[in-house]
């Protein structure tokens, strides 16, 4: 099942100050990444029945982007990760009033692999980038196009960006006729995208963007034991960046702001800031602190209700839960003519007491994980 990638949300910016623009590439760039993702596992007075162990992920990605004749360049990008470990079933309230988790064996095993392809047309002052993206696992596959614009005005001191996407989701359950699950099912999603980039002096740049997206079809998870969702679903997310570089320092500070809201009754804030520090010309380091706060889903439930009908909504996942939750990380790059080495090393902790709008009583199923990443860039 499709399962979200923490390491992507928690991907820092490499540039010390990043144009917003997409001119064409000059070189050619190949780039390689291996991450472990690692979950702490439950506590076991937390399980009810199944296994106390939570997922592991290994991801390894490879980049390609070249330019190809005069105005164009094309990307390539290939992800392949597998997955073990146990997930959360249900939630199940004691006589205790605490709640215990029904998790499933730790028997999961998983792949999922992704390739997308993206062709951009360089004019003056303006590309157009048209995108394919496929994904496939054992038991979700998505087919997704994406088409996008950037225009450069004022001297090339602002940039406007536009884009629009569109995926089509299959969903097919494993065990499905063994533990009632939907045999096959399908999600629509479409999605609109502006953004305005502002450089304002030398050493500043700020961009702000807007994202729509509309969701239709199958939005409950079928491998819960009572998982009833609305099937359409709209959400919005406003994004402020500001990227300063420091000449005195040589460093250059990011500060990232989002804010998100959708019809279910999550609304979210997320803060994000990293250091870009350089040390000569070769040496890079990172450190950076993320932070997350969300409310609670009009239909989330601390437990299930068996007792309601199933075409009522209800959830009692914990990514709908009102909850906060904290990153800490930093990142190494050493930089040597045509190559740049990375390493990175991430730790995630969420509890009910960080959020803004907590859930009455917090869920045992809350993360804390563990990320490292190595990358490998070289250009040509």
């Amino acid at each position: 099942m499709a399962k979200p990638n923490p390491f992507l949300a928690l991907s820092t910016a490499a540039m010390a100050l990043p144009a917003f623009a997409a001119p064409q590439p000059v070189e050619t760039i190949v780039a390689i990444k291996a991450t472990t993702y690692q979950e702490e596992d439950v506590p076991q007075r937390d399980v009810l029945a199944g296994s106390d162990e939570r997922y592991k992920i290994d991801i390894a990605q490879f980049r390609l982007l070249t330019p190809v004749g005069e105005k164009w360049s094309l990307g390539v990008d290939v992800a392949y990760e597998t997955m073990s470990g146990a997930s959360p079933w249900g939630t199940i309230m004691g006589a205790d009033g605490e709640a215990s988790l029904i998790m499933s064996g730790a028997t999961i095993r998983d792949k999922r692999t992704e390739v997308s392809l993206t062709a951009t047309h360089h004019g003056e002052s303006r590309s157009i980038s048209v995108g394919l993206t496929s994904s496939d696992e054992d038991d979700y596959e998505a087919r997704a196009v994406s088409i996008s614009g950037e225009w450069e005005m004022n001297n090339k001191l602002s940039t406007l960006s536009l884009g629009m996407s569109y995926s089509n989701d299959d969903i097919e359950p494993t065990d499905a006729l063994r533990f009632g699950r939907v045999q096959r099912e399908e999600k629509i999603s479409r999605s609109l995208s502006a953004g305005w980039a502002q450089v304002l002096n030398k050493n500043s740049v700020v961009h702000v963007g807007l994202d729509v997206t509309d969701h239709d079809g199958y939005l409950s998870d079928p491998y819960k034991l009572r998982d009833v969702r609305p099937d359409e679903k709209l959400e919005w997310a406003l994004s402020l960046k500001y990227r300063r570089y420091f000449d005195n320092q040589n460093a250059a500070l990011h500060l990232d702001y989002r804010y998100y809201d959708d019809d279910s009754g999550i609304n979210s804030h997320t803060f994000h800031t990293g250091w870009h520090q350089n040390f000569g010309d070769n040496v890079r380091v990172v450190p950076n602190v993320r932070y997350y706060s969300q409310n609670e889903a009009d239909f989330y439930r601390g437990s299930d209700d068996f007792g309601l009908a199933t075409t009522i909504n209800q959830s009692s996942d914990f990514r709908l839960s009102g909850y906060g939750a904290y990153t800490l990380g930093v990142k190494l790059i050493y930089s040597a003519l045509q190559w740049d080495v990375s390493l990175s090393l991430d730790r995630y902790i969420s509890d009910k007491s960080y959020g803004h709008d907590a859930s009455d009583q917090s869920h045992p199923a809350l993360l804390s994980f563990n990320m490292t990443s190595f990358g490998l860039n070289f250009r040509f």
